[in-house]
């Protein structure tokens, strides 16, 4: 009989701790962020590309790019997101600049995949090139997510197939999610060839000098 106040104890603690850790990765999944990249209606190059947050926080649009992989050449780079003057009272910003808050269950039109890839008129003529002339696209995002202190990201990959007219596929049926570590340099880098800052690196914008 001695021994089964400690025996007990030592179950009830066992069960406590699996219970927090059931908890902790619970709360930790819930609050991680989930971006979807959407190919939307059909597969025609016409049908529109979204960005979905499905994550339970809302997050805030740093910046949306795409990289177009000709057959031969080098790859193109593309921002997806505006940095226009726009008037509140007469456009929907988010809409327009693809940029700013999105709220859970939320999403963004990035445009359609001929729009992303000739330009905002879709024209073969301005653009210079041919929807033809590419085989993969790329689509990236990065964010910022709730109180985290840097970006965090995510892309996915299409193919395009051009017999019989384009079609338009995606590689898989996942978006992937940079949010680990080891990808918070990699979206960084994203940022930063989008903004152009002075001062380039991990240091959190709270800390980095401001005055010069």
């Amino acid at each position: 009989m001695e021994y089964v106040a400690p025996i007990s104890s030592a179950i009830m603690a066992l069960v406590w701790v699996v219970y927090f850790q059931l908890f902790f990765l619970q709360y930790k999944r819930n609050n991680r962020p989930y971006l979807v990249i959407h190919h939307a209606q059909d597969e025609m190059p016409d049908a529109l590309c979204l960005l979905v947050n499905m994550g339970e926080q809302p997050v805030h649009v740093l910046c949306v790019q795409a990289i177009a992989y000709p057959r031969n050449g080098t790859p193109k780079s593309f921002t997806v997101t505006e940095y226009e003057r726009v008037n509140p009272a007469q456009k929907d910003i988010q809409q327009v600049l693809r940029q700013g808050p999105l709220q859970p269950g939320g999403y963004l039109v990035l445009g359609s995949f001929r729009n992303i890839v000739l330009g905002r008129q879709s024209s073969e003529e301005h653009s210079g090139y041919l929807l033809e002339d590419f085989e993969r696209l790329e689509i990236r995002a990065a964010v910022i997510h709730g109180p985290s202190k840097f970006p965090v990201g995510a892309r996915r990959l299409f193919y395009f197939h051009h017999q019989d007219g384009t079609r338009v596929y995606p590689q898989n049926i996942h978006t992937e999610q940079l949010i680990r570590r080891q990808d918070l340099r990699t979206v960084r880098t994203w940022v930063e060839d989008e903004l152009n800052p002075k001062r380039t690196g991990g240091q959190e914008s709270d800390y980095s000098e401001q005055a010069h």
